[in-house]
């Protein structure tokens, strides 16, 4: 009933535009008064003229979608694929920790580089929740690599889902959170379609937490955390673990905690495959594209 009620209203809206042309015939006056209740009626009426217009409008879409040729119809669907990360590719994650407008004059100087990771960092999206990482995406090139640093102890499930709907094409989950969390971190990550990160912050030895799991992360992290860095000259990346992890699974392992490019060499030539890093980006912005540019030449 509720159905054919709004087509009779859509008829309506018909009736009164034809009325209205033929009252402006007749009399000026006349014309004035049918718009005003034209308007009127259309205001009572915009909830229902709106989804009545969009309901024609996905109909007109999906009947241009049939028309589309196939060759070009399955480019668009790639196109609209969220980007995941390759094995056998190189990669250079920049964290953006700072401030929004920060992290824009970094994103403009960046090379457009499909082995460029984009992070939203954890102060980022501590401060300014998830628009940090959909106003990220929103200023990166089309296409960008977004991952969402959002270090995930509890609540995966709802955690990933806010971190996929703002545009993440990666999350991230803390190696030290328990086995369930991360199992239910790794299998909500898979059905929204986005990479898997395990940040192996304070962990001791990787391996023991990855067979502890019922599925492989797509990626796993070695970080030696900024307060380490800074209060402890012991504390070492741990890189003699990625040919451990590579050698028993079939995962990608990043490196974070090393800011130079002496120290992204020391990690690609111990075969990793990504390289974070974040402090140069911001002590060097005058300069941000040539130094990009020069980690992509040593991330080979």
């Amino acid at each position: 009933m509720k159905i054919r009620n709004n087509k009779n209203q859509f008829k309506s809206f018909n009736f009164i535009i034809i009325f209205v042309f033929i009252a402006f015939s007749i009399n000026e006056t006349l014309g004035v008064i049918f718009i005003i209740g034209a308007y009127i009626f259309f205001v009572v009426n915009q909830e229902t003229f709106n989804k009545l217009y969009l309901s024609n409008y996905l109909k007109m879409t999906s009947k241009l979608e049939d028309d589309i040729p196939k060759d070009d119809l399955d480019i668009l669907k790639i196109l609209s694929k969220k980007v995941r990360l390759q094995k056998r590719k190189k990669y250079l994650h920049i964290a953006l920790n700072s401030t929004l407008e920060e992290a824009g004059e970094i994103i403009s100087q960046l090379p457009v580089s499909d082995r460029i990771l984009i992070e939203a960092g954890t102060p980022l999206i501590k401060i300014y929740g998830t628009e940090a990482i959909s106003r990220i995406k929103a200023l990166a090139p089309i296409g960008s690599y977004i991952v969402a640093d959002n270090k995930c102890t509890d609540l995966a499930a709802r955690e990933v889902e806010m971190m996929a709907s703002a545009g993440a094409n990666a999350s991230t989950c803390l190696g030290v959170a328990p086995i369930e969390t991360i199992d239910s971190f790794i299998d909500e990550c898979r059905k929204f379609n986005i990479d898997s990160i395990i940040d192996m912050i304070n962990v001791e030895n990787a391996l023991l937490v990855l067979k502890k799991l019922k599925k492989l992360p797509d990626v796993v992290m070695l970080h030696r955390g900024v307060d380490e860095t800074e209060l402890s000259t012991e504390k070492q990346i741990p890189l003699y673990q990625i040919k451990q992890i590579k050698g028993s699974y079939d995962v990608l392992v990043a490196v974070a905690g090393g800011d130079t490019i002496k120290e992204a060499q020391r990690a690609i030539f111990n075969d990793a495959d990504i390289v974070v890093v974040w402090k140069n980006f911001y002590q060097s912005s005058t300069e941000t594209a040539e130094l990009a540019k020069s980690f992509l030449k040593e991330i080979k």
